[in-house]
């Protein structure tokens, strides 16, 4: 028998049983539609991790801490290793490794910025200037650091929104965002956390302390980032030099040293984070969170799968008895094609034809079934997935369909129906030729 033949028979016996036919590939239809939809869940929860993780920050930079520090303690350590110090010897360590484009050391203190009437608590940070185009700072106005600049500063795009009237009662409001252009505005800082304020709270009972002399430093914008990058939106960002030698004033207004502890560095990587982690050091990266999140998402698809799975199950031995059904009706033309000359292997394969095609048929509608209810989903639940990845605007998908698994459908729902037919296959070819004939 000829594959055309065998084709031309295939659809024909498939058409003859029209109801059935249709019944067998509706329950493939709903169960590769069930674990269609079911995956695509998984991969838009995915998705929006990834969103939400971008949104804070780069994949790329990884941060390196000095960690704990524990008082009563003096010899901090890490899970029994050593804890090396974050200074100079540490920072050239890093810039010879493979991989490490950038790397900058990182001190942070807290400062309070004026801009007339308006105040905001903003955390400085002093970085390297040469390395910010590496670290990915983009800017929304004016320039980045340079080398040589002092008390220059480039502010994260969220401060503006960090200012606020002290002196009204109510501390965060009215708040009109014309009022603040910190790339314009004349603006000074100090870590006299108190400067400005009318009511500077209750004194100390029985406090004779003296009040650090602050200084009060006049500072000049000279750039503004781009919102939207969590790492960097609520940071004001100066050279390094500079902000030690502030910190310095700070603890010498205070009568304190600076502690090992104040001198954090930060550093920027991503295929080295191992080998920091194993040279004593504490290591964070943003995607050491997407990690996390993806494991979470996987187990989370694995059981969307299994409940879709289960309907193709059902899907699988629906197409079996189907085709155990056709053998008992059709075992007199069974016999008949084995008397005229047709061989094991073609009554074999025109079985498996017919449940392939079953598998295919209900696969390729399923799939079409599956792009509808996605885009559905998608329409209706915009503003769930909009909350998903932190309400931060964009085009949100909550069902993510791709086409990999298109294809993957087609062909697994095909295997499917090949499989279920196997077992009625074998039976129709055991059948013998004179029994099959004299069955009505």
């Amino acid at each position: 028998m000829s594959s055309i033949d065998l084709i031309r028979m295939g659809i024909k016996n498939l058409w003859r049983r029209k109801l059935r036919t249709f019944l067998t590939i509706l329950g493939v239809i709903i169960g590769t539609s069930s674990i269609i939809v079911m995956l695509s869940l998984g991969f838009g929860m995915s998705e929006a991790f990834k969103q939400q993780i971008s949104q804070m920050g780069s994949l790329n930079i990884i941060t390196i801490n000095q960690g704990y520090y524990d008082r009563y303690n003096p010899s901090p350590s890490m899970g029994g290793k050593k804890q090396e110090a974050l200074d100079d010897k540490a920072v050239l360590k890093f810039k010879a490794m493979e991989g490490v484009s950038a790397v900058t050391p990182v001190v942070e203190t807290y400062i309070k910025v004026i801009d007339g009437k308006y105040s905001g608590y903003v955390s400085l940070r002093g970085i390297d200037p040469n390395t910010m185009e590496d670290f990915d700072y983009k800017l929304a106005d004016g320039r980045l650091l340079k080398s040589g600049d002092e008390m220059n500063i480039v502010f994260g795009g969220g401060v503006k929104r960090m200012f606020y009237n002290e002196n009204q009662n109510n501390r965060y409001g009215p708040y009109k965002e014309s009022n603040i252009d910190v790339m314009k505005d004349k603006l000074v800082m100090t870590f006299d956390m108190s400067y400005g304020q009318k009511n500077r709270g209750p004194q100390v009972p029985g406090g004779n302390e003296k009040k650090p002399n602050y200084k009060l430093y006049k500072i000049k914008s000279v750039g503004l980032l781009q919102e939207g990058d969590w790492e960097k939106d609520y940071y004001a960002f100066m050279p390094i030099e500079q902000v030690q030698k502030l910190v310095q004033e700070k603890n010498k207004a205070e009568g304190n040293r600076m502690t090992p502890q104040e001198r954090n560095r930060q550093k920027g990587y991503q295929t080295v984070q191992t080998k920091i982690k194993d040279m004593g050091y504490n290591a964070y990266s943003l995607s050491d969170d997407l990690e996390s999140m993806k494991k979470t998402s996987n187990i989370i698809q694995a059981v969307l799968g299994g409940i879709g799975a289960v309907s193709l199950l059902v899907a699988a031995i629906g197409i079996t008895n189907t085709m155990v059904m056709s053998i008992y009706e059709r075992t007199k033309e069974i016999g008949v094609m084995k008397v005229i000359g047709a061989s094991l292997r073609d009554i074999k394969r025109l079985f498996l034809f017919e449940a392939g095609m079953i598998g295919l048929l209900g696969g390729i509608i399923g799939i079409a079934l599956s792009e509808v209810l996605s885009l559905i989903i998608n329409k209706l639940g915009a503003n769930f997935g909009n909350y998903m990845i932190g309400g931060m605007g964009g085009e949100t998908h909550i069902s993510i369909i791709p086409i990999w698994l298109i294809f993957a459908a087609m062909g697994f729902t095909t295997i499917v129906g090949l499989v279920s037919g196997f077992y009625p296959a074998k039976r129709a070819m055991n059948l013998s030729a004179l029994e099959a004939i004299r069955t009505e």
